[in-house]
């Protein structure tokens, strides 16, 4: 059962390299380093309908949301049945940017939630990845 598993193309030391420094990166951001404002937003079922989430750009004609944060980080929870599955973290930037082509694509939606107050911004979860 001591049996150890070789790599197939024998790059484990330059793997294992890379995965400390990655660790290291993510302590340091969940260590303060970069996080001193975290924006976290909850859906709770519908992204599990649509296959998209929903960022807020706008609250009563005015800017909100992604567009006027000024937090260092977006962590986008989903949630089913009360218990958290998953949390999508997004560096600001990255995340502005796929809203920007969602928005381009037309998948926004606006007049949304609380009397129509909203606009959104609809992210495939399958393209946030590409």
């Amino acid at each position: 059962m001591n049996e150890i598993v070789q790599n197939r193309d024998s790059k484990f030391d330059l793997q294992l390299s890379a995965a400390l420094i990655n660790e290291r990166r993510l302590g340091e951001i969940f260590g303060g380093a970069k996080l001193e404002k975290i924006e976290l937003k909850t859906e709770n079922w519908q992204w599990e309908q649509t296959g998209k989430i929903a960022i807020e750009f706008e609250q009563g004609g005015r800017p909100s949301g992604i567009a006027v944060t000024e937090a260092d980080i977006w962590v986008h929870e989903l949630k089913r049945d009360g218990e958290t599955l998953v949390y999508l973290m997004f560096p600001i930037e990255r995340l502005k940017k796929l809203c920007r082509e969602a928005y381009r694509c037309g998948d926004y939606r606006t007049g949304v939630g609380d009397g129509g107050r909203f606009s959104i911004i609809l992210l495939r979860l399958s393209e946030i990845l590409q």
